[in-house]
């Protein structure tokens, strides 16, 4: 009786361990599993999209750094600011969508950049502002406003496309700013930025003083003749000869 009994302890418990261990190995799995990145959440070429939106807007930023230390520009120091604080929220939105995507971004500036940064830190004063304003400001705005748009239509994935997107109008604005800089002879020095938004000077058809003398009279304008005997009026600068005689 007591051998039985023990028989069945044993044989319970050989049991009980048998269907124990395919559980626990079963949890240990399902742990593994959850506790894993999500690295597979985006194709390959949507993680390369995310790390080159990502180095894009870390070169800005250094790039803008080494301006305010050595540019002696009061308007290109305000441009390199605009650059840091715009694309370090934009860095900040790619951050966020590497985490959530589980994509392993760069911690460093690609060669290129790296070469430019050196380049760059070299120069002083003008040298520098047409150097960091035609390479940084335009150059690189140029090439990045151009891949934003072939992100946005290639993505696979709505949420990279949709950073794309984002992300397009603020380069568009920094390269029409950069070209509006470096657009006058000599450079950035002297040039006044452009206002987003603002009519081109010489072509804004009812802007005040746009295209048309200070008068009032559009330039081109025919100006009716004059009765016999009677002398043209004086406008403005025009006829400063006769009005300086009388």
């Amino acid at each position: 009786m007591l051998k039985t009994t023990l028989i069945k302890c044993v044989l319970g418990a050989a049991v009980a361990t048998a269907f124990a261990l395919p559980v626990s190995s079963y949890a240990q799995t399902g742990a593994a599993t959850m506790n894993t990145p999500a690295a597979s959440a985006l194709n390959k070429a949507d993680q390369k999209i995310v790390a080159d939106m990502a180095r894009a807007n870390m070169a800005e930023i250094e790039a803008g750094k080494l301006a305010l230390a050595n540019s002696q520009n009061a308007q290109v120091k305000t441009f390199a600011q605009q650059m840091i604080d715009d694309h370090t929220k934009a860095l900040n939105d790619v951050t966020q969508l590497a985490q959530t995507k589980g994509v392993t971004l760069p911690t460093e500036l690609d060669s290129k950049h790296k070469a430019m940064a050196a380049k760059l830190g070299k120069l002083n004063g003008d040298a520098f502002d047409k150097a960091y304003m035609a390479q940084a400001g335009v150059g690189d705005h140029k090439a990045v406003h151009a891949a934003l748009k072939k992100f946005e239509a290639k993505a696979k994935d709505p949420d990279v496309k949709a950073l794309a997107a984002k992300m397009l109008p603020t380069v568009e604005q920094h390269l029409h700013t950069a070209t509006g800089m470096v657009g006058t002879k000599g450079g950035a020095k002297g040039a006044k930025a452009p206002v987003t938004g603002e009519a081109n000077d010489h072509t804004s058809a009812g802007g005040a003083g746009h295209g048309a003398t200070p008068g009032g009279a559009k330039v081109g304008a025919k100006t009716p003749a004059p009765a016999a005997g009677v002398k043209p009026p004086v406008v403005g600068d025009a006829n400063e000869q006769n009005a300086g005689k009388r």
